[in-house]
């Protein structure tokens, strides 16, 4: 069995050579020739992949290291009988990390605003669940949830109304609540001065020429934008306007990697019917040797311990030095070569902290952290 890959999966080949030959190339530059004779592609989600990549191959199953599917066309897919999988909620630890780092950075008393959660699916709900035992006052929008899933669920309007909001929808353009461009010229103009907004859901969910706009014309409102219309090709000029900027990484944790992997490796075997308490072992195996040990933090208070785990700051420097020294043609292959070669980021989970008294404890368990005996 020849399986073609993306050659940024993590540990692409130690997962799925088990299953056969494991052959690598670049996603973004991925060709209809390089997977002709593959019976299986592992993407991410910079490779779309449709009747132009695969027409006329053998590739009868794709999966996608990744939370999202909006790159693969699954109607030709089912159409032509190729199986497929995903990897749901994998990097939702990374992007949760993510979220309360950049909230540490600019509003150190976080946890008494309001928080809007806007999507909440398996990152927007793993938010709204770290959120809950923080004891934070945050409201959830989801058109595809109720009361019942959520009993924060509210309009969203309510959702914009408040002093934060996270942003961690798909992109759809069709269907009864499509998301594309949900935030635009409108919602800006309504949301609280001196709000905070965060996206690290799909670039296209915020129209970035209205946001750019809106900051622009000197609006109270801080951004922190890990996710850009048009990707790999950042607006340069709104990367200048954000409080934050990032090259699409917020799940880019060495954990959300991982699991990435191994969830397509486990749906790669249940598809080729092989052995599923053996290659389980395998995947247990390898995960337990790249994980390692936990490592031991000080701190004495949440914030404290939330940032030693992670420099926001540091990946938005490195994406304003390497994107607004770039010549215009070249924006997107800086962009690129950003998420290549990210640093490894360890989620709170990888953390254990010297706790100082039951309420610090409890807030650390709470944020996902591991807690020193």
């Amino acid at each position: 069995m020849k399986i073609v890959a993306d050659e940024n999966i993590p540990y692409v080949r130690e997962f799925f050579s088990p299953f056969g030959e494991v052959v690598t190339a670049p996603g973004r530059q991925l060709t209809s020739e390089q997977v002709r004779d593959a019976d299986v592609l592992l993407v991410r989600s910079v490779t779309r992949v449709g009747e132009s990549l695969l027409a006329g191959s053998k590739v009868r199953f794709v999966g996608t290291c990744t939370i999202g599917i909006d790159h693969l066309d699954t109607e030709y897919l089912r159409r032509n009988h190729i199986a497929y999988a995903s990897a749901p909620g994998c990097n939702a630890g990374g992007v949760v990390q993510y979220v309360l780092t950049a909230l540490t950075e600019l509003a150190s008393n976080w946890r008494q605003k309001r928080i809007g959660v806007i999507g909440c699916g398996n990152v927007g709900g793993r938010l709204c669940r770290a959120l809950a035992a923080l004891k934070v006052a945050y409201f959830a929008y989801d058109p595809f949830l109720a009361k019942a899933d959520n009993p924060r669920m509210v309009a969203v309007e309510q959702a914009l109304d408040c002093d934060i909001i996270c942003v961690h929808t798909p992109y759809t353009t069709a269907g009864p609540f499509p998301t594309h461009h949900m935030i635009g010229f409108e919602q800006l103009r309504r949301l609280r001065p001196g709000s905070i907004l965060v996206n690290a859901g799909r670039g296209g969910a915020i129209d970035n020429r209205a946001l750019l706009a809106h900051l622009q014309a000197d609006a109270d409102l801080r951004v922190v934008l890990d996710v850009w219309e048009h990707e790999p090709e950042v607006n340069l000029a709104l990367l200048e306007m954000v409080a934050i900027g990032t090259p699409h990484i917020a799940g880019y944790s060495y954990e959300g990697k991982l699991n990435g992997s191994a969830m397509v490796h486990a749906a790669l075997t249940t598809f080729l019917g092989m052995d599923e308490m053996e290659m389980s072992r395998h995947r247990q195996r390898l995960m337990e040797r790249l994980l390692g040990p936990e490592q031991l933090l000080p701190g004495n208070e949440l914030n404290q311990a939330i940032r030693a785990t992670y420099d926001i700051a540091a990946d938005d420097r490195r994406m304003r030095d390497a994107l607004l020294s770039s010549p215009a043609d070249q924006v997107g292959s800086a962009f690129d070569r950003l998420r290549k070669t990210y640093p490894e980021r360890r989620e709170f989970s990888h953390f254990k902290i010297a706790a100082d008294g039951p309420e610090l404890t409890a807030d650390l368990h709470a944020a996902g952290f591991a807690v020193h005996d």
